[in-house]
Order: structure tokens, then C-alpha cells, then sequence
């Protein structure tokens, strides 16, 4: 099955050049394969930096958003373009190892599968208390999915690389802060399984201080009640894992604890932080407050 990648970039001039480095390289990619790169409101040099790529690999289409809209309407003006029968969104901030879309593809030979998300890596993990903490839920929340993924009962996947089969839908509603979720959520309404490319990974980032974590985690947390408020459930992300899968989280984080005992520690501050996070979420979500923009 033929294949899009779309990108979505806001002011990534310091890593897009990379990112598309990563795409283009990877093994296996089919031979028509194409990336759609919207550069959303970009203020820096992102744009110009996606059309010198283009004057040297026609595989690669730019599509500038004069004002940035939020990751949602970047999708969809990928969505528009795409001709594909299958697309893989990825965040422009991130690294690809060389195989991780060839993992991802290989899922989608089971056509009951609808989703299939990669897993994380943080390349930051060392940068400050609040990274080193972040890291640690990030570990635990690999191991969660990953197990619901093998019984069957994932609905989630990781926003920052994720591949669907654009018969799903042809949009992705505007109000929606959580595409991942979303896609995830209705893929499985459709009767289509969700899965994780356990040989697929991403390099990521996480927030390395109290304030960035916080406002991170208080726009994916209410996305996350946004769909709860949709479908009646939370997807599996952590807060659904805590609910409806509470021993797989248990056993993840008592993997994650006997391999670094000290990061019970960590856990504990970061289990602190969520608390707050999930309280300004509902306050937001009751207030009417809106976290479109990524």
C-alpha cells in the first residue's frame, strides 16, 4: 500500500532539515512514497529550509499555513493533500532511527489494523530533576502500552509518530486538541485494531522545567477529557491505563522501579505534578478554556 508522511512544523528550523534527513533515509520506504510538510505560522527560517529540500528531492511538498491554526488543522490540510492509502504523521521535533517507518509499515499486512503508533525515546533524560523524572513515566508509560497492545486492548498512540489508513475519515474535527487520541479512539470504533511497532521508535524531548511540564501536560490531559466527554472513556493513554488497566500499570511500574530503585522518587514528584496538571485540565474543560494551538 502506497504511503504520505506528513510533517507539522512550527518554528523548527533548528531540527526539520535533520527530521527530513531521517524520513528520506529510511529503509524501505515505498518507491511512491511522498512527504507533506506543513509549516504553520512559522516566524524563523522552517519554510526555507523545506523548499531547499524540495529543490533537491521532488518526494518532498511544502504547504505554508499563513496562521497557525493548531496541529489538528495541520493535519487536515495533510489529509487534503494526501492521496495515499496510508499516512504517517510525525512532529517536526523529533529524530527517526533508519528503520522505525519500515517497523511501522510492516503492521499494516494485518488489515484488521486500523493504527499503529511507535514508542519513545527520550534524548533529554539527563537534562535537569524535572527531565530525569519525565523520563521515568515516559519508561513506564512504554511498558503499559506495549502490554495492552499484545492483549488487544490498546486506543492509544504517541501523537509524535503514528501511521493510520486515511479510509477512516476525511477530517479530523477542529475542536480536537488530541488527534492521536482521537484517531486511536475511532479507528477502534470502526471495529480496527490499534497496535504499537514494537521495533519502531522515535527520539524525543520531554519538558525540563516545572512550568514546561506543566503546560504540556495540562494541554494533553485535557485533550484527553475532551474524548472521555465524546466517547464516555478515556483512551488507553495514562490516565486511562490508571482507570480501566490499573495492574498494568502496577506491573510497569514495578519493572521500571526494580531496574532504578531511586526513581520512585522521581516518580513521586512527577505524580505530584500530575495532579496539579489534571485539576487546571478539568478547570479548563469546565471553563470553556480552548488548547488548539500545539
Amino acid at each position: 500500500m502506497n504511503l504520505s508522511i506528513g510533517v507539522c512544523a512550527f518554528n523548527e528550523e533548528r531540527n526539520i532539515r535533520t527530521l527530513l534527513d531521517d524520513i528520506l533515509s529510511q529503509k524501505g520506504l515505498p518507491k511512491a512514497v511522498n512527504v507533506i510538510v506543513v509549516a504553520s505560522g512559522c516566524t524563523d527560517d522552517t519554510a526555507e529550509i523545506v523548499r531547499e529540500v524540495m529543490g533537491n528531492d521532488p518526494r518532498v511538498l511544502l504547504v505554508e499555513e499563513e496562521t497557525r491554526t493548531g496541529k489538528t488543522g495541520a493535519i487536515n490540510l495533510i489529509l487534503g493533500k494526501c492521496q495515499s492509502g496510508l499516512l504517517a504523521i510525525v512532529d517536526a521535533d523529533i529524530r527517526l532511527p533508519r528503520d522505525s517507518l519500515n517497523e511501522v509499515l510492516r503492521e499494516f499486512s494485518d488489515q484488521k489494523i486500523g493504527v499503529v503508533g511507535a514508542l519513545p525515546v527520550v534524548g533529554n533524560s539527563e537534562n535537569g530533576h524535572i527531565a530525569k523524572s519525565a523520563a521515568v513515566i515516559w519508561r513506564v508509560m512504554r511498558r503499559a502500552l506495549c502490554e495492552l497492545s499484545v492483549t488487544g486492548e490498546l486506543s492509544y498512540v504517541m501523537g509524535e509518530m503514528y501511521c493510520f489508513r486515511t479510509s477512516l475519515f476525511g477530517k479530523i474535527p477542529s475542536e480536537i486538541v488530541n488527534d492521536d487520541a482521537y484517531v486511536a479512539t475511532l479507528a477502534r470504533s470502526k471495529g480496527f485494531k490499534v497496535t504499537l511497532a514494537p521495533g519502531a521508535n522515535f527520539v524525543t524531548k520531554v519538558p525540563s522545567s516545572v512550568r514546561d511540564y506543566v503546560a504540556q501536560r495540562r494541554r494533553v490531559t485535557f485533550g484527553h477529557l475532551q474524548i472521555k466527554a465524546k466517547t464516555g472513556r478515556f483512551p488507553t493513554s495514562m490516565e486511562g491505563v490508571a482507570l480501566d488497566h490499573t495492574w498494568v500499570l502496577v506491573r510497569a511500574m514495578i519493572s521500571e522501579t526494580a531496574s532504578r530503585p531511586s526513581n520512585i522518587i522521581r516518580a513521586l514528584l512527577i505524580l505530584e505534578l500530575e495532579i496539579v496538571t489534571r485539576l487546571l485540565a478539568w478547570l479548563d474543560l469546565k471553563t470553556g478554556r480552548q488548547h488548539v494551538l500545539y
